[in-house]
């Protein structure tokens, strides 16, 4: 039992360590404004799950995201190409799972509101998308 809990202390100092990233306390936000919102706009139940399961998902692969980096920076703290295309790789895996998280999201968010057909929501989240990933063709991951 001593070692069970040993593991959840170190379990526990992952978190804060993943709370000290930035882009992991954003994700953080944005998910607990999106739970907030559906519990207040009472989204169906399981509707409310899969809000939940993609607000994890995200964070999940945040985590990941962050250990492939820090792991990345210490086997090869200077610049290696290499190293360069694992974490945008990394990244991009995070980015994926906020797109499909962003389009259910808003599927379920503007059919709860607005009593729209779920395609309605997924229409908006693409545009939404395509406009994001323009941004990074077009301007970001750039040094």
């Amino acid at each position: 039992m001593r070692k069970f809990v040993r593991s959840l202390g170190n379990a526990t100092n992952g978190i804060k360590h993943l709370l000290r990233e930035r882009n992991f306390r954003i994700q953080l936000v944005i998910g607990a404004v999106i739970l907030s919102l559906g519990a207040l706009i009472q989204v169906d139940k399981n509707d409310y799950y899969w809000l939940l399961f993609c607000t994890f998902m995200v964070l999940l692969l945040e985590g990941i995201n962050t250990l492939i980096e820090k792991l990345a920076d210490i086997l090869r703290p200077y610049y290696d190409e290499r190293v360069r295309v694992l974490k945008d790789t990394a990244a991009s895996v995070v980015l994926l799972g906020s797109a499909v998280s962003v389009l259910i999201g808003l599927s379920i968010i503007l059919q709860t509101i607005f009593g729209s057909h779920f395609a309605v929501g997924l229409l908006f989240g693409i545009i939404i998308l395509v406009v994001f990933f323009s941004l990074g063709l077009f301007g970001g991951g750039r040094e």
